[in-house]
């Protein structure tokens, strides 16, 4: 009888593996390749939805999010650290950082459980830049109702708008590194860049790492042990391969705008 019980468990533990395997499949850790300034809707939505597919998929328990990018326009950005802060809430997150996460980058980096940099790495440059509105000059072929009909509020508190902008992503910053960082508000506004092991040193990352490195503990995190990898961008069929050619691009969307980007000073 004891026997009976004994296969009986060991056919239903192998039935259990095998509807678990069949159903759910082995356990992956998602790979997502953010490799793009955020300049564009599209770039944005696309982004979002490699976040959400990771978000729902059963199979997937952890993702890697391998990092090179200079950031883009603000309000891009924010939607996406928000999502990436859905994701954390349901499954780790760790970030991979290749050359780059500097601003909008490194706020949506911030939203990770773990940060690992190559030596070299670049990241920071914690700060906004914001096309401001033109003056407000009259126009015979145009009626406005206000002064600030066309511009939406004066420069001088413009200038201000964008101070507070900065302090909100500051603050994002100091929130989710916690006692891990060692340099203070200050600081992190003069929008210095860090080599990787600088921020490590000073808890703007965690830990000098490969993108092999962060898959192992986006797994640990997870629990898992036995898992495959799988890549969401091959997955989706989406690729990035922009560039950020600097000011011009920023001249070509609608103004006032403010930018986490990191604009490289033109020679």
């Amino acid at each position: 009888m004891g026997d009976s019980r004994l296969v009986l468990v060991i056919v239903s533990v192998v039935i259990g593996i095998v509807l678990f395997n069949v159903l759910i499949g082995t356990p992956k850790v998602g790979i997502i390749t953010l490799d793009t300034p955020i300049l564009s809707e599209k770039t944005k939505y696309d982004i979002i939805d490699m976040l959400r597919y990771a978000r729902e998929d059963p199979s997937i328990k952890a993702v890697v999010i391998n990092m090179n990018s200079p950031g883009g326009e603000a309000t891009k950005v924010e939607e996406i650290y928000l999502e990436v802060l859905k994701l954390r809430a349901k499954k780790p997150v760790v970030v991979s950082v290749d050359s780059k996460a500097l601003s909008g980058g490194y706020y949506i980096a911030s939203a990770a459980n773990f940060i690992y940099v190559k030596p070299s790495s670049e990241i920071g440059n914690i700060g906004v830049i914001s096309i401001m509105p033109e003056p407000w000059k009259p126009d015979n072929e145009q009626i406005t109702t206000g002064p600030f009909k066309v511009s939406g509020t004066s420069r001088k508190k413009y200038a201000a708008q964008a101070d507070a902008i900065k302090q909100g992503f500051i603050m994002a910053v100091m929130f989710q590194r916690g006692d891990k960082l060692q340099v203070d508000s200050e600081r992190l506004s003069c929008a210095e860049i860090f080599l990787g092991t600088e921020g490590v040193r000073y808890g703007i990352a965690d830990a000098v790492g490969t993108g092999s490195d962060a898959t192992l503990k986006a797994a640990k995190v997870a629990g898992i042990a036995h898992y495959d990898t799988l890549d969401v961008n091959e997955a989706m069929n989406i690729t990035f391969g922009g560039r950020f050619h600097g000011i011009a691009d920023l001249n070509e969307t609608i103004v006032p705008t403010n930018y986490y980007i990191y604009q490289e000073l033109e020679e």
